[in-house]
């Protein structure tokens, strides 16, 4: 059943924000960058770069708690369900941007991150699917904006599913949750929609090996790259391994 009255969707984000403040925070988290496009144990962007981040829908609650920055805003979808979500996620201090990444909504979104979003977040199989696999409005922004994208993986080591769509995982109390992001990958300007295709193939390709290697880093507690090779003038991190305490989220400031 659906929410429709402003005050109980207001009631009820609040409830689920504390419940999912208190939730996450019985995890034990570290994340770690495939590549050195990230500083101060947690993505702290180098200089005055801006990225979007883009990661399964299924894996929302772990960026929506720990990158939740007030530099950071999500992209949040017009459907019905999409005002409880984003008064949650306002909840936990990160920005959010209602609206489309396709053609015909990217000029409003385009004003609205030039007003204050240092950064946008956004899931590209979302909100309806098919799982993991990336539809062009991520490519499309990024060709416009110029912001380059950075794929995130999550993992869990014990986690419930649910049986919707997207298969939403619900960590459990108390465990081991990793976060791995790739190379940033940047979209030439002024593309057609053919030409995005080897983009948008690049980009679901990385967010779903961020996935495995942030899962089995979180069943088996080794970090391992399973491969990874980064792109021609792009280091990789070594294995050192980064400091949970930074990656809580700041306090919303109103």
């Amino acid at each position: 059943m659906k929410i429709r009255n402003p005050k109980l969707i207001a009631g009820v984000a609040s409830v689920v924000a504390v419940l999912l403040r208190w939730w996450m925070s019985t995890m034990s988290f570290a994340y770690r960058p495939l590549t050195v496009f990230a500083s101060n144990d947690r993505p702290e962007i180098l200089g005055d770069s801006r990225f979007i981040f883009g990661f399964w829908h299924e894996h929302l609650l772990t960026p929506a708690y720990v990158c939740a920055r007030p530099d950071t805003s999500v992209l949040i979808g017009t459907h019905a369900d999409g005002e409880l979500i984003a008064q949650v996620v306002k909840r936990l201090g990160m920005g959010v941007i209602r609206g489309s990444s396709t053609r015909g909504g990217a000029n409003g979104l385009l004003t609205m991150i030039r007003e204050g979003t240092r950064h946008l977040a956004m899931t590209p199989d979302g909100p309806r699917g098919p799982r993991r696999q990336c539809r062009l409005g991520i490519i499309y922004l990024a060709s416009v904006t110029g912001i380059p994208i950075v794929p995130f993986g999550s993992g869990y080591r014990r986690y419930w599913r649910a049986g919707s769509w997207d298969r939403f995982a619900v960590p459990l109390p108390f465990g081991r949750v990793r976060g791995v992001s790739g190379h940033p990958i940047h979209v030439p300007p002024n593309l057609d929609v053919w030409e995005m295709e080897p983009y948008r193939q690049e980009v679901e390709r990385m967010i779903t090996l961020c996935c495995d290697i942030a899962q089995n880093w979180a069943e088996t507690g080794e970090f391992d790259p399973m491969g990874y090779e980064p792109p021609a003038g792009w280091k990789p991190t070594g294995r050192r391994k980064f400091d949970a305490a930074r990656h809580r989220p700041h306090s919303p400031s109103s």
